[in-house]
């Protein structure tokens, strides 16, 4: 399969960006976990292009296409290590490359391995109080709401913003969606567990007893919750 990828990869660059100087397979497609719904990711390097985000079907396949010249690239290895989602870098450190007409794609690649293995920039104090202050609001809407509606939304961004804390207070990259629960539990396995073991006791019964108690409990490692005294100030 990955062969068969790479081939379809780089007929595609031959018929959309033939001035590509560089290109890399990401994704499912590289890790050899295809689904149905998979697509090819592919990041392409070509100075004749606008940076973009393009999407096709492309011989049976959906091609999500990340298009970028050399220095917007390296703004967006900036930008994951201040958002600590490291997408771009992860695809570029572990991905396929496809294309190097000029030999700096394996440069790129080594560059994109060392920032990935140093993680992102880790929160500092403000930022921790901050996202304990909305973990801190959100978790007292959950406890109170009585519609159940309404506290799967709350929960949903409890859980995310729970995991962005526990993740970037300790400079580890993030995700979204999949890639959150697969950052978490590549982070600490048994937390991830207990998070979905807790959740699904109350999605059966209703019951949010043992979630809150477990998200007080996390919350606890970072300072606990935090209301009075938090100072927000507007940009």
């Amino acid at each position: 399969m990955r062969d068969s990828i790479k081939r379809i990869a780089q007929q595609f660059i031959v018929s959309h960006y033939p001035e590509a100087d560089i290109a890399w397979v990401g994704g499912s497609a590289v890790y050899g976990n295809l689904t149905t719904e998979s697509d090819i990711d592919l990041i392409i390097i070509d100075e004749t292009e606008t940076p973009r985000l393009e999407c096709y079907h492309f011989l049976g396949w959906k091609i999500e296409a990340f298009i970028h010249t050399a220095l917007s690239l390296e703004f967006e290895f900036q930008i994951a290590r201040n958002t600590g989602m490291p997408t771009i870098i992860k695809m570029c450190a572990e991905g396929l490359l496809v294309e190097d007409k000029q030999g700096e794609g394996k440069k790129i690649q080594t560059e994109a391995k060392i920032l990935y293995e140093q993680g992102p920039q880790r929160w500092d104090e403000d930022k921790i109080n901050e996202v304990r202050y909305q973990i801190t609001d959100f978790l007292s809407d959950f406890r109170c709401s009585e519609d159940f509606e309404e506290s799967l939304f709350i929960l949903n961004m409890l859980i995310n913003r729970l995991t962005e804390l526990i993740l970037r207070a300790d400079g580890y990259w993030v995700g979204e969606g999949k890639w959150a629960a697969r950052s978490l539990k590549s982070y600490d396995k048994d937390m991830c567990n207990k998070l979905v073991k807790y959740t699904k006791i109350y999605m059966n019964t209703n019951d949010k007893t043992e979630l809150i108690s477990f998200i007080q409990s996390t919350l606890d490692n970072y300072g606990g919750e935090f209301f009075v005294g938090y100072k927000g100030f507007f940009l």
